[in-house]
């Protein structure tokens, strides 16, 4: 079985790309929402994450299946992931994580088999800056 994903943030662009937009804006949640197009939530989000504020990228995140296999690798990230969420599931597990987390692992764990298989699933929004 490997890692397979079983869910994710709904319209996570958008949701990551307002919740940075709360921040500065004093417009009403429901304008953030509908008033910029999705090059625009990208060109902000690859702008945000660029220049390192990974806290608004927490917004989005992502659940997996994950094998025995990786039980040692999981215990290893845990100790110093607090975000991350694991439920055992007798034959594997449940593995809940932000997308910060996602690209923190990149950056500091590269070479665990994990770290290698969840990078795949990244959203092609964050592309750039996971082949930094």
């Amino acid at each position: 079985m490997g890692i397979v994903l079983l869910s994710q943030t709904e319209n996570m662009l958008k949701v990551i790309a307002t919740a940075a937009r709360v921040c500065y804006s004093g417009l009403p949640l429901k304008e953030l929402l509908s008033k910029y197009s999705e090059e625009e939530d990208r060109k902000l989000i690859e702008r945000v994450v660029g220049m390192g504020h990974l806290s608004v990228v927490e917004h989005g995140v992502m659940t997996f299946k994950v094998d025995s296999s990786y039980k040692d690798e999981l215990f290893k990230i845990m100790i110093d992931k607090p975000f991350l969420k694991i439920s055992d599931i007798g034959n594997g597990f449940i593995v809940s994580l932000n997308l910060r987390t996602i690209l923190e692992l990149i950056s500091e764990k590269p070479n665990l088999r994990f770290t290698k298989k969840i990078s795949k699933f990244l959203p092609d929004f964050l592309f750039r800056q996971k082949n930094q």
